[in-house]
Formats: C-alpha cells, structure tokens, sequence
C-alpha cells in the first residue's frame, strides 16, 4: 500500500484533522500497552532471590547422585553464621568402607572456572586406619560453623565415599520494627491473666507499662476483703518493681509471689497516680493429693 500525505488543503478539513488525532491516540495506548505487557512478562520471568526463603526452614536440593542420601542432615540451604550438623549412616545392603578412624570429611566450594577446591578439612587418608559401617550403622554428628564464608554452592566429602551439596546464602536482612505513632501520652499500667496457682508455690504475676525503662513502679497483693481506693489505703507498705525494656515503648513488669494460705487475692499496681493503677483478681488453692 503506498501512502501519500495529506495535502496542506486537506488539513484544513476539520473531519481530517480529527482522524488524524484519533490515529496518533490509537497508537500511543498500542506502545503503552506492549510496554505494560513487556513489564509483566519480566515481572514473572524474574527469578526470586534465596533471601526470600522463610527464616525457619527446611529445604532440599538436587544432588549430583544417590550417594548424598548417606548423608543425613535437616536441611541443605543455610543462613551465613549457622551452624552445618550431619551424619553418614549406611542405608545400603553391604558395608560402607571409611578411610579413617573416626571416619573424618572435608567441605569444597564451587570456584568460578567449576572446579571444586577445598574450604575446610583435608583428602589426606591413613591408609593403615580405617572404619567400616555395617548396614543401619551411622558415624558420630559432625559441626562446623559458616560464620565468614562466602555465599556459594559447597560440598560435604567424607571418607567414607560419599557427598552431599549444600547451598550458602546470605544471612537475611533484619525487618525493622516500626512503632505505631504515639498518642496519649498520660500514664498506664496492665496486668497479664494470671491463671489458678496452689499456695506454697511461687510463681510470676507480670505486665506492661509506658514508664520508662528502670522506673518505679508500687504494688501490693492482699487478700479477698475490702479494695483499698489506692495503694496507700491497703494497711501494708507497698513494694517495688522496676519497669524492663519491651517494644515500641510499651515495657513489661514483673513480680514473684509467694503465697501460703489457699484463697482469693489481688494485687494492684500503680505508675505513679490513681488513674495509672491496675488491680486484677486471682486464686490460689491448695495442692491436690498425689
């Protein structure tokens, strides 16, 4: 098809003009859309990162052959730090000749040309000691710690004849905490549920706050009977605890109670003025029989 261009005379027609807008929108949403569609074909084609594996785990990878399965170990990728433990047990019908006595392994990494070359441990054999694992027998655990190495593809190497690939990743990053925004800043107290405890028995009774940390906070337990208004009204001195460091400036509190008599008690706490008092209610029985 050949095309001519319009006229200078042609473009004065008001009708051209429009089709020729109409034309130029056309083909700006086409390129729009093959960009947006090209960016999603990129999107998912993109292979996903190691760090994005969970932070608990358990993940296997291919081996090179059946020989890894001699290998036991909880998984085969690993966080930079962590600790590698693995065992060798002979899963097969004859005997499994080590070159050693313990029987002793080697780790290899990767290099850039493909070859593997030693990070840890040595090939060296004494030919005169040796270990022989009968069907159902396994070596003793073996640890070795990553702190240090390098991302990579490794490979356990016992002298036993057999190996396992593991991978090493970087450790992840940190999520940082982020703290809701403050509001109200007046004081508060809370006292966690406190289950049923038997008397004689000493046992925990503890909360949060928004005293800083090492702050004082006053409370005081006392027996089913008349709630004082306040702290001061309870025929006993209060006591003292201190405020500990917990999260987003919401800190915890704790207290150890050691209660004889087997009834209703409360304990009230306060952080420092009537309307930052807490008080809850809880029970302690007597010890049932063995």
């Amino acid at each position: 098809m050949i095309i001519r261009p319009i006229s200078p005379v042609r473009w004065r027609n008001p009708i051209h003009v429009a089709i020729s807008l109409m034309l130029v929108l056309v083909a700006v949403l086409l390129v729009a859309g093959c960009t947006s569609l090209f960016d999603q074909i990129n999107q998912t084609n993109t292979t996903p990162s190691l760090q994005q594996f969970p932070a608990s785990y358990k993940v296997t990878i291919a081996q090179p052959d059946g020989s890894s399965k001699s290998i036991k170990m909880d998984t085969d990728v690993y966080n930079i730090g962590e600790v590698v433990e693995f065992s060798v047990i002979n899963e097969g019908a004859g005997t499994l000749k080590c070159l050693n006595n313990p029987p002793t392994f080697s780790v290899k990494f990767q290099t850039g040309s493909g070859k593997w070359a030693t990070r840890m441990g040595t090939d060296e054999t004494v030919e005169t000691n040796k270990t022989y694992l009968e069907h159902g027998k396994s070596t003793q655990m073996y640890r070795f710690i990553t702190t240090g190495w390098e991302p990579n593809r490794y490979r356990i190497v016992s002298d036993c004849g057999v190996y396992r690939e593991i991978l090493l990743r970087p450790s992840p990053t940190p999520v940082p905490t982020i703290c809701p925004q403050q509001g109200d800043r007046s004081l508060w107290v809370r006292i966690n549920p406190i289950d049923d405890q038997y008397a004689g028995k000493k046992f925990s009774i503890n909360g949060t706050t928004n005293r800083a940390v090492g702050e004082e906070l006053k409370y005081l337990v006392f027996s089913n009977g008349m709630l004082p208004k306040d702290l001061n009204q309870g025929g006993e001195k209060p006591l003292s605890t201190w405020a500990s460091e917990g999260v987003c400036g919401e800190n915890v509190w704790s207290v150890d109670v050691d209660l004889i008599n087997p009834q209703g008690y409360y304990i009230m706490i306060s952080a420092g003025s009537l309307n930052a008092t807490a008080i809850r209610r809880f029970t302690v029985s007597e010890i049932p029989p063995p």
